[in-house]
């Protein structure tokens, strides 16, 4: 409800997660978008100055598009950037082997998914993946780094912000128990700029990133 009025909308409690990643940062600054072609899959909001903003839902300037079925010929990109996607989506191999057709051989892919996060529809939500999952889903490329980009502490947020609205039958209560919740659990994702790289976070990380090459000879 507050979502439909704009000035209502600063009221809704931050983000459950926290971003503390260093790869896509990493990854603009070797193809930067003003002197590569780089293609923002699943874009949402987000605008990079010299990118292709791509999304099933867009304001332009950008492409609508299905990202398993892309308006692009093969070998155009030498970037593409899907962050918050995959999850997002029925079939994400085919998506991948999308991204893989439109890469030029040697392009890079950066890819960032959740682990443990909870369920959120936008439009819906299929799966959680894994890096051991990641290995399988981008087998056709070679993952060079990978990393947690929410950690441990952003995870449990997603579970202490949800757990309040999870007792009430009424809709109503559980959206307020949630919006209260949400505030005050909303500190404790800052404990990932501590937590975020320690060897044993990948376990329970909110969520993950990697970047994967397309092999020249694939």
């Amino acid at each position: 409800m507050l979502n439909r009025i704009p000035w209502l909308r600063r009221l809704l409690p931050p983000s459950p997660t926290l971003n503390t990643g260093r790869l896509l940062r990493d990854v603009l600054e070797q193809l930067p978008p003003t002197s590569h072609a780089v293609l923002d899959l699943g874009c949402g909001e987000r605008r990079l100055q010299g990118a292709v903003r791509c999304d099933i839902v867009i304001a332009p300037p950008g492409i609508r598009a299905d990202a398993a079925r892309l308006p692009f010929k093969s070998r155009t990109f030498d970037l593409v950037l899907v962050t918050a996607v995959l999850e997002h989506v029925p079939h994400p191999s085919r998506v991948v082997r999308e991204i893989h057709r439109i890469l030029r051989p040697g392009g890079l892919l950066y890819v960032e998914v959740p682990f443990l996060e909870g369920f959120h529809d936008d439009p819906d939500d299929f799966q959680r993946f894994t890096f051991r999952g990641l290995d399988i889903l981008l087998r056709r490329f070679e993952i060079t780094r990978r990393e947690v980009c929410a950690g441990p502490n952003s995870a449990l947020n997603w579970i202490l912000r949800e757990y309040p609205g999870a007792w009430f039958r009424s809709r109503n209560l559980a959206l307020l128990a949630k919006f209260v919740a949400g505030w005050i659990t909303a500190p404790i994702k800052y404990l990932d700029y501590l937590m975020a790289s320690r060897p044993g976070a990948v376990r329970i990380a909110a969520g993950i990133g990697v970047i994967a090459r397309r092999r020249r000879d694939g």
